[in-house]
């Protein structure tokens, strides 16, 4: 089974060089196996990030704009988490006067 595989894969190799050469007559076919291995590392770059601009297009139309209550309510959690952040760091800046002045003093 494994050998009939293996030769299944090494003449889709081939038809791969033959249609290189009919695509680019100008170059010798021993030469297109660097040249395979080029363009297949370019396309390594190039399909993840088609792929990723598929998701964002796909993002972007199923994104929609906020009515008012929604943006309000953002706009509230984000200002509880402000003064709750706010809050911790005067308590932090309270506490460490005092002990800077034990420690220095």
């Amino acid at each position: 089974m494994e050998q009939v595989l293996s030769r299944r894969r090494k003449t889709k190799n081939k038809g791969a060089n033959r249609r290189l050469c009919k695509i680019l007559p100008d170059l010798k076919c021993k030469s297109l196996a660097g040249f395979g291995r080029q363009l297949k590392d370019q396309m390594s770059f190039i399909i993840p990030s088609s792929g990723f601009f598929k998701d964002s297009m796909r993002f972007m139309k199923r994104c929609t704009k906020p009515n008012r209550q929604e943006f309000r309510r953002t706009c509230m959690a984000i200002a509880v988490g402000f003064f709750i952040m706010g809050t911790i760091g005067f308590l932090v800046k309270l506490m460490h006067i005092p002990i800077t002045n034990i420690i220095m003093g």
